[in-house]
């Protein structure tokens, strides 16, 4: 496994875990959303998956040998080295926009009060977003992790888009980045992902960012000078 690589995934296990998980037998289980399980070197599992949950391999998958699993989705870990970035033309935040960090001590812009913006209208944003429930319990406790920062981009009092950052080593992962439907076509993950890539840059610690790709985010990232690393598959119980 490349470096890169392993940094992304040591990110994402670690975020993963930060969202209330339990361990049993070297597996990660979520009690609730996202409702994953995995290895922390993701790798194929070893007993049997919960049939409530997905479980992530960083793996190549045969289908033959799938054995009652079939495969959910597939996500593409990608890495932007830091060292060599070079700020690409995009949309920045919007005059009647702003980016918040649900941290009340922590406002992105240092203008107005995020304390209005709770993690229930968080996740309600966010599940919109990528169409699924997220739990907003989880929400609230990540937000008092120091090593994350939930973020939110507030048009006319509005979230239009949403994202976590979460710090392990030198590296810093973006998760979960969406924007509302209502929202879409005005540069607003272009403009979270600006933001974030700054956030890096400002850490004296951080020589990475790392995220998780879907297809219809790909163009953007790699726009932004992010390297494909592999493919992350998450197979579930076939019904």
């Amino acid at each position: 496994m490349n470096t890169a690589l392993d940094g992304n995934l040591n990110n994402l296990n670690q975020f993963w875990r930060a969202l209330t998980a339990k361990e049993k037998d070297g597996v990660f289980t979520h009690l609730s959303w996202p409702n994953k399980q995995w290895r922390s070197d993701f790798s194929l599992p070893n007993s049997t998956i919960a049939a409530t949950k997905s479980f992530s391999t960083i793996m190549d998958i045969d289908e033959n040998d799938l054995h009652g699993l079939t495969i959910k989705n597939q996500l593409i870990p990608m890495a932007l080295d830091l060292k060599s970035y070079e700020r690409p033309k995009i949309n920045t935040v919007q005059e009647d926009a702003r980016i918040v960090d649900l941290r009340a001590d922590k406002n992105a812009n240092n203008t107005g009060d995020c304390t209005s913006i709770s993690a229930e209208n968080w996740a309600t944003a966010c599940g919109n977003a990528f169409g699924y429930i997220i739990d907003a319990a989880v929400i609230q406790n990540l937000i008092n992790n120091p090593n994350a920062s939930v973020l939110a981009y507030i048009i006319d009092g509005d979230i239009a888009g949403t994202a976590i950052s979460y710090k392990t080593n030198d590296f810093l992962g973006i998760h979960q980045l969406g924007t509302v439907p209502n929202f879409r076509k005005m540069g607003v993950a272009a403009a979270l992902m600006d933001y974030l890539i700054n956030q890096a840059l400002e850490l004296d610690d951080i020589y990475h960012v790392s995220l998780q790709a879907s297809q219809a985010g790909l163009h953007l990232y790699e726009k932004m000078g992010f390297k494909a690393l592999g493919k992350l598959t998450s197979l579930v119980v076939e019904s």
